[in-house]
């Protein structure tokens, strides 16, 4: 059974398990680690746009939570159609893509003038967030040798906490220097301008895909760059048993290895996936999706949307107090034409202190998650958590 499955196992995987972890990966995880951030970086610009909002365009409560439900659901709803177009233009393409699209969206949310324009554009924003969640997966599982597989998905979710420090930095930087949420937004888009640029020139397609859509020529030259940039060029030997001066190519490699195997010519649908979890993982599958739901909902409440409301709470105007003051007169919102109900106070130095705390706390955390996976494994891991 072992050697039928080895032999079903992609030529290009093997190459790559070759190639083992290297400069190449990092590259990949670095770039496309703060391009998985964006859904993280979209709940922290609304968590701290929502009091300015509130105050600015006399919003109640609901209408500022509305604006982050709208990104979650562009996200459920894009990344099926968008991880769909990757598996036919690319991993690479679809991420630059993404990453301009979701600049651009960016740009006109801080030029926003009404709610509905800044409601819609987030949304569209999530349909973008959605590609990149999916098509950066994706290109992360394809670089990697199988035996770094689960790591490699963990530093992703490092960079998270990262991309949310940076966040909050901006939105305390604008808010010491008295600029308006305009800018702020405007400033958030700088780690996506990396990401695009590094997609662009440091990054080379999936030499998966590439396999699949049946061009090895094109997915040899990726594997050759890849092992340049590893330092892992083998060497080639002659019939003479010398080491021979030419370069070497993974490409007769790579055809000799694929001409044997049926799979690797042909795309998987959607419905042979499903099959194939159905019959395979048809319990694991929904249990995961359901951690991931209840975990999922714990992170962006708890680690991001209670420190900033907490501090700034509305309804009892604990900034108020924060400040020696017991309440804050009504007849002041009458004078200034606001009739909203809630504290209309934008976030104060306390909130972002708060949310950075929980964001260093975050990153703190990361090499004891790390050990524990390694000791206990996955699973493990998250029994312990839960608890």
């Amino acid at each position: 059974m072992e050697s039928e499955n080895a032999t079903k196992r992609s030529g290009v995987q093997t190459v790559l398990d070759q190639l083992g972890f290297g400069w190449y990966q990092v590259r990949v995880i670095i770039i496309i680690g703060m391009a998985q951030a964006t859904d993280t970086m979209e709940t922290l610009i609304q968590a701290i746009l929502g009091p300015t909002l509130r105050c600015e365009w006399n919003m109640s409560s609901d209408y500022v939570a509305l604006l982050t439900t709208l990104v979650f659901l562009g996200i459920c709803i894009g990344s099926p159609p968008i991880g769909y177009l990757s598996d036919r233009l690319g991993r690479k393409d679809l991420n630059i893509l993404c990453c301009l699209a979701l600049i651009y969206m960016t740009w006109l949310c801080a030029i926003s003038p009404t709610y509905i324009w800044l409601a819609v554009l987030r949304f569209i924003s999530g349909l973008y967030i959605g590609g990149l969640l999916t098509a950066g997966c994706s290109m992360i599982s394809e670089v990697l040798p199988e035996s770094y597989q689960p790591t490699g998905q963990l530093l992703v979710c490092f960079f998270d906490s990262f991309i949310a420090l940076y966040v909050t930095g901006v939105g305390l930087g604008c808010s010491t220097s008295k600029l308006s949420w305009r800018f702020f937004v405007l400033f958030t888009t700088a780690p996506l301008i990396f990401c695009a640029l590094g997609l662009t020139y440091c990054i080379q397609e999936s030499p998966i895909i590439l396999a699949q859509w049946g061009n090895y020529e094109e997915s040899a030259k990726v594997l050759d760059k890849i092992a340049k940039c590893n330092d892992r060029i083998p060497n080639i030997i002659d019939k003479e048993n010398t080491y021979s001066s030419k370069p070497y190519s993974f490409s007769n490699y790579l055809s000799i290895i694929d001409e044997k195997q049926d799979h690797a010519h042909t795309t998987p649908t959607f419905k042979n996936i499903m099959k194939f979890i159905y019959n395979n993982y048809a319990i694991p599958t929904p249990l995961l999706i359901a951690i991931n739901f209840i975990w999922g909902m714990i992170i962006y409440g708890a680690t991001t949307l209670l420190p900033v409301e907490l501090p700034s709470l509305p309804r009892t105007c604990l900034q108020s107090i924060y400040k020696g003051l017991t309440e804050v007169p009504h007849e002041t919102y009458e004078n200034s034409g606001i009739h909203n109900e809630d504290c209309c106070l934008p976030l104060l130095k306390e909130g972002y202190i708060s949310l950075m705390s929980s964001m260093i706390g975050s990153i703190l955390s990361f090499p004891i998650a790390l050990t524990l996976i390694t000791i206990i494994g996955r699973n493990g891991q998250l029994t312990l958590v839960s608890f």
